[in-house]
């Protein structure tokens, strides 16, 4: 069994349909979404319908899905991201709201894997997980060998020892009686200096996780989203992978 993780896909739709190849390329058989499938880029219903389409066995809901699809006060959210989310209310439907509105904020699989979008302690107040501190608040709660996770939009992994660096976790196997936090990174928007849209492969037989790091076409992404009318910023953080 090989499961793709997805997260942050953030509305950008070719790197959703590049990652979404590369999986199929591997030969994944079910598809896991970490969360905020929409917000900053310009495809929200373009990916919500996506992913739909895939059937994933688990979808985790993230802030921007939540804020997107209620009218919740977006106190807390920069102005950048706060237009960005404005603008999503306005280009999903109903039925996507609706269905928003329905994710969990964590879920646990065959009792192994936990699921998350930000942080276990407090999965609904969205904090973030950056270094071996935040990590602990999680790993008091976290009651499987494994819990995959997301928010920060860097791949990084830490165990009951400490951070494990990231280019260490380009194919992580993952030790017996360990602990393990393990952050996916972002389809649709990286954050770790890398461009390109980053996708996990996890094979529980072989306690394996692996990062790919797939390239896109990022000028088309930002030509949707100037013609949106959405932050410049958004547009230009693609290339810079920040």
């Amino acid at each position: 069994m090989k499961y793709a993780l997805l997260g942050d896909i953030h509305a950008n739709y070719e790197a959703l349909t590049a990652v979404v190849e590369k999986a199929e390329e591997i030969g994944v058989d079910r598809y896991i979404c970490m969360g905020d499938i929409v917000g900053y880029n310009a495809d929200p219903a373009e990916c919500l319908e996506f992913v739909r389409r895939l059937d994933p066995e688990a979808v985790i809901r993230g802030n921007h899905d939540e804020y997107a699809s209620t009218n919740n006060d977006l106190m807390g959210f920069n102005p950048q991201a706060a237009w960005a989310v404005e603008w999503t209310r306005e280009n999903i439907t109903d039925d996507h709201k609706a269905w928003l509105k329905k994710l969990p904020y964590q879920a646990v699989l065959n009792a192994k894997v936990t699921l998350v979008h930000a942080t276990l302690d407090m999965p609904s107040k969205w904090g973030y997980i950056f270094d071996k501190w935040n990590a602990e608040a999680s790993f008091n709660y976290q009651r499987t060998p494994v819990c995959f996770c997301g928010h920060t939009h860097v791949p990084v992994a830490f165990d009951k020892f400490g951070g494990i660096d990231t280019d260490h976790y380009r194919e992580l196997v993952l030790a017996p009686g360990h602990k393990y936090l393990i952050n996916v990174g972002s389809v649709g928007q990286p954050r770790d200096g890398n461009p390109d849209a980053a996708l996990v492969i996890y094979s529980p037989e072989e306690r394996k996780v692996e990062l790919h790091r797939i390239p896109y076409d990022i000028a088309a992404c930002q030509e949707k989203i100037r013609r949106a009318g959405l932050p410049e910023r958004c547009a230009v953080r693609l290339a810079e992978g920040r």
